[in-house]
């Protein structure tokens, strides 16, 4: 064997070998494709932050608020509010975020979650009783398109975002200072609604809320629009109200895929995009050193 065909073959066996960790971030957006702020966002958003501020709608949605003033789960009744856990997008503005893999369209729909800031009143503070009907403290709502590359978008419509997140499915407390042990499922998704929540009691004897997501993180769940075979890209837009004196926004924590909607990595995975080269490079290798031996 010569030279050129001992380092193919050397390269190929250690890349074979080779093992590359799986992203943490798998099954949630993962990157911010394009991003304006518009004119009203929340307070302390504008445009041209710093990428690790805009990172806020990247990976998984938040589970804890690490605030040293009030540390606590984040619950129905108790929704995410750092300016680390959350993006906002003001009258005017958008953002568009690629996804890890692809999202496949499924017969029951429900293929895309997407956690934003939304909450519960409390009529019983602090045991998180919601009211029937049920009141919310932040309804958020934008216009979301979907699209293949990034490039053709389809508009799903105008969405409102008020079914609220749960971290951990242990948990009984809304606003326990202290993590779970259980993670909630942030890709199953949740079916109910707003009013799903009606009269419920977050605690562990039913029925309530825990009973009522039976293990999901809950969010706000899409459907692929029907003709799409695969969805690797969201846009989130807010239309100016045309109100001068009330300012509306959108924020969001994230958007997840529902584990069975997940396709291949938008992406290829370090692993394939190093043995696609080398492959190229056998093949090329090989054809040239034919075409020496034939002069």
């Amino acid at each position: 064997m010569n030279r050129s065909l001992r380092l193919i073959a050397l390269l190929l066996a250690a890349t074979a070998s080779f093992s590359f960790p799986s992203s943490a971030w798998s099954q949630y957006a993962v990157e911010v494709a394009s991003y304006d702020a518009g004119t009203t966002p929340a307070i302390d958003f504008e445009s041209g932050l710093p990428n690790n501020v805009k990172a806020a709608a990247l990976g998984e949605p938040s589970r804890f608020t690490d605030d040293p003033s009030f540390p606590g789960v984040v619950s129905p009744f108790s929704a995410p509010y750092k300016r680390s856990q959350l993006l906002s997008v003001g009258e005017t503005g958008h953002l568009t975020l690629r996804l890890s893999n692809y999202a496949l369209p499924q017969s029951g729909g429900k293929e895309l979650g997407v956690f934003a800031h939304a909450g519960l009143i409390d009529l019983a503070y602090p045991a998180g009783q919601a009211g029937d009907p049920v009141a919310a403290y932040s309804v958020d709502s934008a216009l979301v398109e979907v699209s293949v590359d990034g490039t053709t978008w389809i508009a799903i419509g105008e969405k409102t975002f008020d079914v609220p997140t749960n971290g951990y499915s242990d948990v009984t407390d809304p606003y326990a200072a202290s993590p779970g042990s259980v993670p909630s499922d942030f890709q199953q998704p949740f079916v109910g609604t707003l009013a799903s929540f009606d009269g419920l009691r977050h605690s562990d004897a039913g029925p309530d809320i825990l009973e009522l997501l039976d293990g999901s993180g809950g969010g706000t769940w899409l459907d692929i629009p029907a003709g799409l075979s695969h969805v690797g890209f969201i846009r989130f837009s807010v239309a100016d109200d045309g109100n001068p004196t009330v300012g509306v926004n959108f924020e969001l924590d994230a958007v997840s895929i529902a584990r069975d909607a997940m396709g291949e990595p938008t992406v290829p995975e370090p692993a394939t995009a190093i043995l696609c080269s080398l492959t190229l490079f056998v093949s090329t290798t090989l054809r040239r050193q034919r075409f020496c031996r034939a002069r």
